[in-house]
């Protein structure tokens, strides 16, 4: 009896240890995600009150250029964190950044100077919070990964959500008052991860560029995951262009309501992450991000339609699509740890945030393009249906590139 005690005492810490580190993690994530979303909700009156002649389709590319930046730096970050064998260095150089950054997008009047300012706080932005989710795969096991990432994406989900509602608010008393509060959020970021942010344990093995970058030729089952959270993203991208824009020209809302319908969206998102993650854990990967990616386009599909009717049935519309985008974001980061190694997991994440970027890179634009030949309604419904279409591709992928013992997409 002593003996089983002894050695289950070491595991019982670690386990303890890791669960803080998630927690710690998800707090600077939470704080540096609230801080980039508390800048959507005031765009229009940022943007088009300040600037004047801008087009619908300039009015897009501010947050293309955030997330052209966050396709670019994200996979550089990726394959250098692995070849220097660094994570906190990356957290550091993104804090100080940010913060300068954002306070530059306050101080001019030229729109394509805006824009340049915009790409360089988001390289510095991507740095943060894609090395504090490569740290989250180094820190979880096997055994629990989906449950750990869903506790994780539970804090980065709350920032999203947190970040709308505080900006709707925030703005209320200033048009820049948002980018002065994301700064101070950088600064307490920076501060907590100085005073006690530590690297992992890593393998000593350090992959060349070269190795790091030809990792999907290695694990080609890489682009499943890759490929679902392209089209989450480019959702997310769509969405936080379209719903303000939409709510502000079409509905007329203030601020703080456009900041609401956000939070409602990011709210049931927010509470399935952990028990999402624990299911995928147990029934697989697969299950969720099926039925999840079916009922999201389905829904997608209707935000414009009901948006046009009510503001209420926009609410409701909203809240569905918040819950099944909450069903498959923790499985698509847990394949990811499932599919590659410790020595590469920045390298994967890199490749799952590239694609990701992507997909929200490409997500305004396609709104900026739908709504200069169509109409909202038909944007929304243009959208819903490529949820469909990737997801059909994706099914086809898994069956080829993933094999079926130890995927992690079924219960082992």
């Amino acid at each position: 009896m002593e003996f089983s005690e002894s050695s289950t005492e070491p595991l019982d810490t670690e386990t303890t240890k890791n669960s803080r580190n998630f927690i710690f993690l998800g707090i600077l994530t939470l704080l540096t995600i609230t801080g980039a979303a508390v800048l959507h909700v005031n765009q229009p009156e940022f943007i088009l009150d300040r600037f004047s002649g801008i087009s619908e389709f300039e009015y897009t590319l501010f947050d293309s250029v955030l997330y052209l930046s966050y396709l670019i730096v994200g996979i550089v970050t990726g394959a250098l964190s692995d070849r220097w064998k660094k994570r906190r260095i990356f957290v550091l150089t993104g804090t100080i950044g940010s913060i300068v950054f954002y306070m530059l997008l306050t101080t001019t009047l030229s729109y394509p100077l805006l824009l340049v300012y915009r790409f360089i706080q988001g390289s510095f932005t991507v740095m943060i919070w894609q090395t504090l989710m490569t740290l989250a795969i180094d820190f979880a096991d096997s055994e629990s990964r989906g449950k750990s990432m869903g506790i994780f994406g539970a804090f980065l989900a709350i920032g999203m959500g947190l970040g709308p509602a505080l900006g709707g608010v925030i703005a209320s008393y200033s048009v820049f008052a948002p980018y002065y509060f994301a700064s101070i959020l950088n600064v307490v970021v920076l501060a907590l991860a100085v005073i006690a942010l530590k690297e992992p344990a890593l393998p000593k093995s350090r992959p060349s560029l070269v190795q790091s970058l030809s990792i999907v030729r290695r694990e080609p089952g890489l682009i499943v995951p890759g490929l679902f959270n392209f089209i989450d993203r480019l959702h997310i991208g769509f969405i936080l262009t379209a719903l303000p824009l939409f709510l502000s020209v079409v509905l007329g809302l203030s601020e703080s309501l456009r900041g609401l319908s956000l939070a409602i969206f990011a709210m049931p998102f927010i509470i399935l992450q952990y028990p999402m993650g624990k299911l995928s854990d147990r029934y697989g990967r697969y299950i969720p991000l099926v039925v999840g990616s079916i009922f999201f386009g389905l829904a997608m599909a209707t935000v414009g339609y009901f948006g046009a009717i009510s503001f209420t049935s926009l609410l409701i519309v909203l809240v569905i699509l918040g819950i099944f985008a909450g069903v498959t974001a923790p499985a698509s980061m847990a394949l990811v740890g499932d599919i590659v190694s410790q020595e590469d997991s920045a390298m994967g994440m890199g490749i799952f945030n590239f694609l990701g970027n992507l997909g929200i890179t490409i997500g305004p634009i396609v709104f900026g393009v739908l709504i200069l030949v169509s109409d909202f309604v038909i944007a929304f419904i243009v959208a819903g249906l490529l949820e469909i279409v990737v997801l059909a591709v994706n099914v086809i992928l898994i069956r080829i590139l993933i094999p079926k013992e130890g995927d992690g997409l079924t219960q082992t």
